[in-house]
């Protein structure tokens, strides 16, 4: 009856504990989205503000595949797009706060009154994550889009909700 009752107790001890590991494994992952704003950096003196608006699934606590599609610059005659695919890490330097890093590809068009020029090209970038809750973040972050000839920088705060 003792060898019954042990392993009953060790088989609770293992449900509790895998439920408190999927608990805090589900608010660490999962789909978010979010959006950006801040300024976008076109050419020597060319500046204008911009936004993005993004979604991506964090499978992994320090690993993310984000997308996201961004305004970034409206000025005069031109008009900056951008549609992106990256892969997002976090490394974790306090409690709740992470270094983030972005490398991927953009799809960016640039229109201007001669006509348009759409190609895809590599975006990476840098910043810092906060998480206030496990489900609400900000994050501040510098991105560059490699374009020809000049580059496009995008330097923004924003805010991702994790659900």
């Amino acid at each position: 009856m003792n060898k019954k009752w042990l392993v009953s107790m060790v088989s609770a001890g293992a449900v509790a504990l895998s439920a408190s590991a999927f608990a805090q494994q589900s608010a660490t992952q999962g789909f978010y989205v979010g959006a950006e704003a801040g300024n976008t950096d076109v050419g020597a003196n060319e500046d204008d503000f911009g936004i993005k608006l993004i979604g991506g699934f964090r499978f992994h606590p320090n690993i993310a595949v984000e997308a996201g599609y961004g305004m970034l610059y409206d000025k005069a005659t031109v008009d900056v797009t951008t549609i992106e695919v990256v892969a997002l890490g976090m490394f974790p330097v306090a409690n709740q706060l992470s270094i983030i890093g972005k490398r991927g590809l953009a799809n960016v068009d640039v229109e201007v009154p001669g006509g348009s020029d759409d190609k895809t090209e590599l975006t990476w970038g840098l910043g810092v994550q906060y998480d206030i809750t496990p489900k609400l973040g900000v994050r501040a972050l510098w991105q560059r889009y490699e374009t020809d000839p000049e580059a496009v920088d995008f330097l923004g705060v924003g805010v991702t909700w994790r659900f």
